[in-house]
């Protein structure tokens, strides 16, 4: 009986660890209550505003969100390499996203306890684009482990003139050569990056 037991008790240690423990740090799209969502309604916040939770252990001290082009398969840097200052402790906070197209203006803004700042990005001048040029983009919609000093796609957005445009899984944002094989005209993304170091 006590061999059956303890393998018993094995089992469910094994089971436990394959299943797999949710994430302690995390990024996901916001969960709204009642009276939030309705303030974002309210400020347009439900159209192409993107809004998520952050959940860190406190020893952040910035993060810093890039938006990049993709060009001969890489992804080349168009805005980014600075960073917002994280309070020492922080724990919960908001990051928003609002744009239509990344390679116009695109809005960020960055809540922690009482701090929040917001910046807008790019131009306002209106993009030419080819008639027949359609846009679709991909956003983050599940909870997302945050790893230090590791990019975590938000967003890719595909501009193109082709009929059919497949969008894939966000991860793909690390292997940028799938989508320089789809031929597509502009393909853009946005990420973001939490550091345990603090701004030069």
């Amino acid at each position: 009986m006590k061999k059956i037991l303890a393998l018993f008790t094995l089992l469910l240690l094994l089971a436990g660890c394959s299943a797999g423990a949710a994430p302690v740090m995390y990024i996901q799209p916001a969960e709204l209550n009642e009276e939030e969502e309705a303030v974002a309604k309210l400020l347009g916040a439900d159209t192409d505003q993107h809004l998520f939770d952050v959940v860190l252990d406190g020893t952040a001290k910035t993060v810093r969100v890039n938006t990049y082009v993709l060009e001969d398969g890489k992804w080349e840097l168009v805005t980014g390499g600075g960073g917002t200052t994280l309070k020492e402790g922080e724990q919960k906070g908001r990051m928003a996203f609002g744009f239509e197209d990344l390679r116009g203006e695109y809005r960020e803004a960055v809540q922690f306890g009482k701090d929040f700042t917001a910046v807008k990005y790019g131009s306002s001048e209106e993009i030419d684009d080819p008639e027949g040029t359609g846009r679709t983009a991909s956003f983050l919609a599940g909870r997302t482990e945050i790893v230090y000093e590791r990019e975590i796609p938000i967003a890719i957005q595909i501009n193109t003139t082709k009929n059919q445009v497949l969008s894939y899984d966000l991860e793909y944002f690390f292997q940028p050569e799938e989508y320089e094989k789809l031929g597509y005209e502009h393909v853009y993304a946005l990420t973001v990056m939490f550091s345990q170091e603090a701004l030069s």
